[in-house]
């Protein structure tokens, strides 16, 4: 039981890995491009999951579960409880979960309608094709052996002044995966942060969604220069760099990682943080 519900509970998450030396290769033998997004998937929300609830959850289940056990031997009923317990909380952690989730839905439900229609996911692709065609990573060659994959999605802030572009990559020669890594490129409104509370998500919708566009246009050329660093690089993993308290701005908010400062080219710092995943976000970021 216990393996079934944590086998359950959440997908995989990405593990990056790197093999031989795929910047090389590229260069020498070219790549094709495979893109899979959707606009549901290029305006979503932040999805923030409320702790306290998670708690208040748990407590207004926990006398339905002992006294379903209270019928019982003591061995079984204990058994019993221990049961009941982990199905009741997965089953709160998927209500509250799905809360925010609809919540978050209904942020950026203006936004998905202002998108609607206008094909969001084939300009998404487009750009990507076309960054890619003159960028540094080597000639696109629609019959060459190595198939580069890009999987995006985009999120918008909770507090509607910040974009978050998250893409996986992967590239393979058939069946054999060559690189798989994660990059986010966090990126600020711009306009003032302290004018979000007044304004809303009005800023975002003007000419169907062009800021929006122009956020993920540039969040599309910082992905693909990461991903190029990390290609030359043979992989940020094998970075030695000190693990570190990391600070950063983004809109009105202030956020702490744990992390490995790996680039800062006064625009902007690159980060690994402690799953590998890469993290492109403004400056000023301050360390610790």
């Amino acid at each position: 039981m216990l393996l079934a519900l944590t086998a359950c509970s959440a997908p995989e998450a990405l593990r990056p890995h790197i093999d031989q030396n795929p910047a090389a290769l590229l260069q020498a033998n070219g790549y094709r491009i495979e893109v899979s997004v959707t606009e549901t998937e290029l305006v979503q929300g932040d999805v923030l999951v409320d702790g306290q609830r998670m708690l208040d959850q748990s407590r207004n289940s926990a006398p339905m579960v002992q006294a379903s056990g209270a019928s019982n031997s003591m061995g079984a009923s204990a058994a019993g409880v221990m049961i009941g317990g982990l199905l009741v909380s997965q089953l709160n952690k998927t209500r509250v979960q799905n809360s925010a989730r609809d919540e978050a839905d209904q942020l950026v439900a203006p936004l998905r309608q202002a998108t609607a229609g206008t094909g969001l996911d084939a300009w998404f692709e487009r750009q990507l094709r076309e960054e890619l065609a003159s960028g540094p990573l080597g000639e696109i060659v629609h019959e060459s052996p190595y198939l580069m994959h890009f999987q995006s999605q985009a999120e918008l802030g909770r507090t509607l002044d910040s974009i978050r572009l998250i893409t996986e990559v992967t590239l393979s020669f058939g069946r054999e995966e060559l690189y798989r890594g994660r990059i986010e490129v966090l990126d600020a409104a711009v306009w003032s942060a302290d004018s979000t509370a007044t304004i809303g998500i009005d800023p975002w919708l003007v000419n169907q969604a062009q800021p929006y566009r122009n956020a993920l246009q540039a969040g599309i050329s910082e992905t693909l220069r990461v991903l190029a660093l990390d290609l030359e690089s043979q992989h940020f993993a094998g970075n030695p760099g000190v693990e570190q308290t990391l600070r950063y701005s983004l809109g009105a908010g202030r956020f702490v990682e744990r992390g490995r400062l790996i680039d800062e080219n006064g625009h902007r710092a690159l980060f690994m943080d402690l799953r590998g995943w890469l993290k492109s976000v403004p400056l000023q970021t301050a360390t610790r």
